[in-house]
Order: structure tokens, then C-alpha cells, then sequence
């Protein structure tokens, strides 16, 4: 487990790093072909090579974790019917650092006008594997599920929350200060990503807590 998260982690990085070298050589040697709007139509030369391979890489990477997840999504579904929870290492939690790749957006935005790279910052749930890893392969007795079901409750609560917050506020302050339809669109897509971030991250770390502090009370009696 531990060699396929550094598997993964080092695929993830040489991707990114191929990726920003092609948007250097695009903006330095390419007139920034495909890395601002092009006009119609979009016709290819040699130089364009970079950029198109570092895509590619990035596309077969997505299919990568995409296969690695259904595989994993499966050997999760032998260990549910056994009624155990599924193995995971608690390094896995690395991946949260991938939320980081959200503060592109705003390069993204400034450039032309894209909000998908806030949808990243969903990914800072993926810290809530550290906690899951810690539970790998454990019974689901009715006081582990009884501790799930709590868990999940508080954790959608506080997402919701955080959704609600930010329509509210959007409501007060549009016409006022947000007068961009586009401005509103960010927040609204960052909210959403970060309350997912906050739902995934807080089922774990709670679940984590109210399990082991169960634990800790009845080694004390």
C-alpha cells in the first residue's frame, strides 16, 4: 500500500510538473497558444506538442485514479459483506495536499474567466483518509455503526451550514457589492467544493473520535 501511494503521489507530481513546463514553453516560445482564448478555428502546428502531450498525460492519469478507484470500490464491497470496514493507509490522507491545486482558479479566472479549478479544493476531504486509515479493517459492530450514523449527521449538518451561510450572505450582499454574475458563480463553487471538503473530512474525524473515546472510557472503567 504504502509503494502505491507513492506510485500515485509521484504520477500525480511528474503530471503537474509536465504541465506547468508546457504552459512556460506556451508562453514563452508558443505566443501562449492554448493557454489563453484562441480565436476560431484552432489550427495545429509542431509547437502545440507540448502542450497537447501534457494534457494527454494528465487525461491518462485521470483514468489511472479512476481505475484504481473502481478496483478499490470493489475490494471495499468484498470487506462490507464480511462487515468490515475497507483497508486503507492512513498515508493516503497525503492526498488532501491536492486541494492546494484550487488556488488555480484564481489564475484561471483572471485569464479567462474559468471557475473549474475551484472544484479542487473538494480534494482537502481526502485528509480524512488519515482518520479512516486508522480504523482500516475494523468490525462494524452496532457501536461502530451507531457512531457512523452520528457522525455523518453532524458532518452533513456542518456542510449544509456552510452552504446556508454563504447563500445568505450572496443574498444580502448581491446588487450591492456583487454585482458580476461571474463573482457569484466563484463563490457559490468554492462554497459548494469547501462544504463537500468539510462533509467528507468531518464523517472520518468524528467517527475517529467518538470510537476511540468510547474505547478510552470503557478502559478507564
Amino acid at each position: 500500500m504504502n509503494k502505491q501511494v507513492k506510485r500515485i503521489a509521484g504520477f500525480g507530481v511528474a503530471c503537474l510538473l509536465l504541465l506547468i513546463g508546457a504552459c512556460w514553453y506556451a508562453v514563452t516560445y508558443n505566443d501562449s497558444r492554448l493557454v489563453v482564448p484562441m480565436e476560431e478555428p484552432y489550427e495545429f502546428t509542431v509547437r502545440d506538442l507540448p502542450m497537447h502531450i501534457a494534457t494527454g498525460f494528465m487525461v491518462l492519469y485521470a483514468f489511472y485514479l479512476i481505475f484504481l478507484w473502481i478496483k478499490k470500490m470493489r475490494r471495499d464491497a468484498a470487506d462490507a459483506a464480511a462487515h468490515f470496514t475497507r483497508r486503507i493507509n492512513p498515508k493516503c490522507g497525503l492526498l488532501g495536499f491536492a486541494g492546494l491545486l484550487g488556488f488555480m482558479g484564481f489564475w484561471t479566472y483572471r485569464t479567462d474567466g474559468r471557475v473549474t479549478p475551484f472544484m479542487f479544493f473538494m480534494f482537502f476531504g481526502f485528509f480524512g483518509f488519515f482518520y479512516e486509515g486508522k480504523m482500516s479493517h475494523m468490525l462494524m459492530d452496532e457501536r461502530y455503526e451507531a457512531n457512523k450514523c452520528r457522525a455523518l449527521m453532524k458532518a452533513h449538518r456542518a456542510a449544509l451550514d456552510v452552504i446556508f451561510a454563504t447563500l445568505f450572505l450572496l443574498a444580502l450582499a448581491e446588487g450591492r457589492l456583487l454585482k458580476n454574475p461571474d463573482v457569484v458563480l466563484m463563490v457559490l463553487v468554492i462554497a459548494v467544493a469547501c462544504s463537500m471538503a468539510l462533509d467528507i473530512f468531518l464523517g472520518e474525524y468524528l467517527l475517529y473520535q467518538y470510537d476511540h473515546g468510547e474505547q478510552s472510557d470503557e478502559s478507564g472503567e
